[in-house]
């Protein structure tokens, strides 16, 4: 993943939200609204915990050094979004793998373009198998609005599709929070021995992390665009510096901080302990 460049805006899904103020952007929005509310996203949190306490325990066992991005940020980035969009657990690599190509101009249009058409086929499929679910994961919600009448079946995929791509997009900031807090250690230090300032500063690195280049992640505005994946990023930064600073004390960059790269896009995060 690490030597993919990512940062370009994917081409844009037929049917998906688009960025022109409209009724139907607003409509389509809160049909899934719920899900991205604080009590949706705390639906999560406990299974979230969990899958997290699993990648660092396998890091731990594996033993450093370790590409702290590729062992535990971009799998648990992958695992909640897929949890929230109600992917099960056999496809999530599937999802993931359409999700880079989208994302990555390495590839080109033409590899960008098929990857699209099959993930839109898989939540195509996926939001049919649920029609009748009273289930609060994105995809029993875009059903239900499509049963409702208040979306059309090709709206409904479009959504889910950049919502998928939106979510995953989580891993770009957590890689960059990560960034910050390895190559200062002193704040890391100061949010292990004051774990009561964790909240406001995680609070303000999102703010300072978020507010780049808007061709950097799809669907990046504020207002009626505001990104939902915004609840999203607060709680896995939040689960992320708790079991990483908690659970890791010793963690530490494996090479000079100047050697760590800082560019746009996901970056791989060299680490022992």
């Amino acid at each position: 993943m690490s030597e993919e460049t990512i940062g370009e805006t994917p081409p844009p899904v037929r049917g998906a939200v688009g960025f022109p103020d409209s009724p139907e952007h607003g409509r389509l929005r809160r049909s899934v609204a719920v899900a991205f509310t604080a009590r949706g996203v705390e639906r999560v949190r406990e299974r979230s915990r969990r899958m997290l306490a699993e990648l660092v325990d396998e890091m731990l066992q594996d033993g450093p050094p370790a590409d702290l991005t590729e062992a535990v940020l971009s799998p648990f980035s992958i695992a909640v979004t897929c949890e929230l969009m109600g992917v099960p657990p056999a496809d999530r690599q599937g999802v993931h793998t359409w999700t880079r190509l989208i994302l990555s101009a390495s590839p080109g249009a033409e590899v960008s373009e098929k990857a699209k058409k099959e993930m839109s086929a898989y939540f195509s499929e996926l939001i049919g198998l649920r029609e009748g679910s009273t289930g609060e994961d994105i995809t029993s919600l875009l059903s239900a609005a499509v049963g409702r009448g208040d979306s059309t079946p090709e709206e409904a995929v479009g959504l889910a599709v950049l919502l998928q791509i939106g979510g995953e997009a989580v891993t770009d900031i957590s890689s960059r929070m990560f960034h910050v807090l390895l190559t200062r250690p002193g704040l890391a230090e100061r949010l292990r021995a004051e774990p009561e300032i964790r909240p406001r500063t995680i609070d303000e690195l999102l703010r300072r992390l978020s507010h780049r280049d808007p061709d950097s992640a799809p669907d990046p505005g504020f207002g009626p665009h505001h990104r939902p994946g915004g609840t999203l990023a607060g709680l896995e930064s939040e689960l992320l510096v708790d079991a990483l600073l908690d659970g890791v004390p010793g963690l530490r960059l494996a090479v000079p901080a100047e050697e760590v790269a800082s560019e746009e896009g996901v970056l791989p995060l060299p680490v022992t302990w």
